[in-house]
């Protein structure tokens, strides 16, 4: 298995300062970059957890898909449940997707949890703003775009869920979040961007986390259908003429300019 809206379209703006930094042995060094994928499942016998936190490390990625399962017992109803959840990390680049099934196969008395499947990815670098032209301490202003791309997003019968990602840049963060469930409706509030005001020579910390997750509930004569799976970047909207920005990890983060719509 793999409306009620509120539209928040937000750019926070953060001033940073300019922290010294020195020079410390290699053995006593610490990684600041890294990624992380998590992908898990709950509800039923057979579902598990797939982790795999990689400090230093380029890329990562998890799965936990289990077989459905059929769950009964006397008195009660039959019960059927499918749920799977997958993640993949990358220095710049999120994924994740959940999904979920269930149904009563016979039976009245529904007695049963609610499975779901839940991925989370994540990735953490730290920036140093340089610069050729520009003299040390020179204010800098850099519009980071915090892109969510939703492939999937389908609910049906009796569900819960939401795409959830925050990206934290120094003390700025920009969250977009989309929730779903059957009773409340949907909702959704989205940040796409994030600008920093900073100088050449500052560090910049970065923290991006997409989370996902898919739950559905028993319930007599309907079905729960969830399926999530959404991919989130960090871009450079816009930088400084003669700005430039090194990462620990090396990556070098796109400029993607925003482009005019006419």
């Amino acid at each position: 298995m793999f409306n009620r809206n509120f539209v928040l379209a937000a750019a926070a703006a953060v001033t940073v300062a300019t922290f010294t930094t020195f020079a410390v042995p290699a053995s006593a060094q610490t990684n600041h970059f890294g990624v992380h994928s998590t992908s898990q499942t709950l509800g039923y016998a057979g579902t598990f957890t797939d982790d795999s936190p990689l400090p230093g490390g380029l890329s990562a990625d998890t799965l936990s898909d289990p077989q459905g399962a059929t769950m009964s017992a006397p008195g009660y109803a039959t019960l059927y449940a499918d749920v799977a959840a997958g993640s993949e990390a990358r220095q710049a680049e999120l994924r994740a997707q959940a999904s979920g099934h269930a149904h009563v196969v016979s039976g009245a008395n529904v007695n049963g949890g609610a499975p779901y499947g839940f991925a989370y990815s994540r990735f953490y670098d730290r920036l140093t703003v340089t610069s050729d032209v520009l003299p040390k301490d020179t204010p800098v202003t850099i519009v980071f775009g915090n892109e969510v791309e939703i492939h999937r997003w389908n609910r049906t019968g009796v569900y819960d869920g939401y795409i959830d990602m925050t990206l934290q840049i120094a003390t700025g963060t920009a969250r977009s979040r989309w929730s779903s469930h059957h009773l409340y409706g949907d909702t959704t509030a989205v940040a796409p961007q994030l600008v920093i005001n900073t100088k050449v020579g500052t560090q910049l910390s970065v923290d991006a986390r997409l989370r996902v997750m898919a739950k559905v509930y028993f319930k007599l004569n309907a079905s729960g259908d969830n399926h999530a799976d959404a991919t989130a970047r960090l871009v450079i909207r816009e930088i400084t003429e003669g700005v430039t920005l090194q990462a620990d990890s090396g990556t070098v983060y796109p400029i993607v300019p925003i482009v005019p719509v006419n």
